[in-house]
């Protein structure tokens, strides 16, 4: 079964574009269930790293071509200015 599929914390960062310390972290803060599978290795489930995809969506996916640029001016885009500033703020809260 798909859901039971076992990954380890570097095949996720490297799945999310993430530092694998930032993996450690939601392990370590509760968000991520993983289980020690001896030594330094832990080891999680499919489905729960998905279920705390679903709950977080911006967690794992990519931005938009447009907020990757480089603005200089965000009075030219206040659009995406505020976007980057509501994400940010909700990543840093835990908030969805």
């Amino acid at each position: 079964m798909v859901d039971d599929e076992l990954l380890t914390l570097p095949e996720i960062a490297q799945m999310l574009h993430v530092n694998p310390s930032t993996v450690r972290l939601w392990v370590n803060e509760g968000r991520l269930p993983a289980h020690k599978a001896g030594g330094r290795k832990w080891l999680v489930r499919r489905g729960d790293l998905e279920r705390m995809l679903d709950d977080q969506p911006q967690i794992g996916r990519p931005k938009s071509a447009a907020a990757k640029e480089t603005v200089k001016d965000w009075s030219e885009v206040p659009e995406l200015a505020s976007l980057d500033l509501a994400s940010s703020t909700d990543l840093v809260r835990g908030i969805r």
